[in-house]
């Protein structure tokens, strides 16, 4: 299995650091070496992201078996919520019991988990509580529920099933726009990493406000993540 070394690798779309962050590994994700380029391996994640990474952040290591509930600093690595870990990772890194759970435990509610994320900063390609972007916030949400979804926005919109109406719409459904995607929490509000706060914010649709009626301008979808626990690659 394929690591990184740190908390967070960026994903680059061209083998120079100059090239725009595609998306983010964070520490424990596996992904496929593809080519080794001298300073830059091409690697594929297993969400399908194929671009460019720091070949010396690449290391091998164990199989995962626990998963991080919140931000651990470990004196040496910050490892992000949602990281994978080893045993010798627990104990290596003291990471105490209570942050940790099962790499299998999926009990948990993705609203209740985004509400920890207010005020974590947007960064374009971001997927870790480092920074996120829209669709990288409501991925590693449903990722730490045991679902896999794609990476982008649009691929996450064609991927969910529709909801019909804010009528019919549950919390936890996802709300698509022309190029962003929110998590729905009920009520006319949604949760989402955004570059109008420039963070992962609350905002009403339907509150008559100038954010409100762009963003309804630009409505696209309700869209419902299924059953299946992985999205597969087409």
């Amino acid at each position: 299995m394929s690591y990184i070394k740190i908390g967070v690798a960026d994903i680059r779309t061209e083998p120079r650091f100059e090239s725009e962050r595609d998306s983010q590994v964070i520490y424990g994700e596996d992904f496929m070496i593809l080519e080794e380029m001298g300073q830059f391996t091409r690697i594929r994640t297993e969400d399908g992201v194929t671009g460019f990474m720091k070949s010396f952040l690449i290391t091998e290591g164990e199989n995962r078996k626990y998963k991080l509930k919140q931000f651990f600093d470990a004196g040496q690595i910050k490892l992000p919520f949602g990281s994978l870990l080893s045993d010798d990772d627990v104990s290596v890194f003291k990471i105490p019991e209570e942050a940790i759970t099962d790499l299998n435990d999926n009990n948990f509610s993705v609203t209740d988990l985004a509400i920890k994320f207010l005020g974590v900063p947007y960064l374009w390609g971001g997927t870790s509580d480092f920074g996120f972007d829209c669709s990288g916030f409501v991925q590693r949400l449903y990722r730490f529920t045991g679902k896999l979804l794609p990476r982008n926005s649009d691929q996450q919109r064609d991927f969910c099933e529709t909801v019909d109406s804010f009528d019919n719409a549950l919390p936890g459904d996802l709300v698509f726009f022309r190029g962003h995607v929110g998590l729905y929490l009920g009520h006319g509000k949604m949760i989402h990493a955004n570059g109008h706060s420039a963070s992962v914010s609350i905002d009403d649709l339907f509150d008559g406000g100038d954010y409100a009626k762009e963003l309804s301008s630009i409505f696209e979808k309700i869209g419902r993540v299924g059953n299946t626990s992985k999205w597969t690659l087409q």
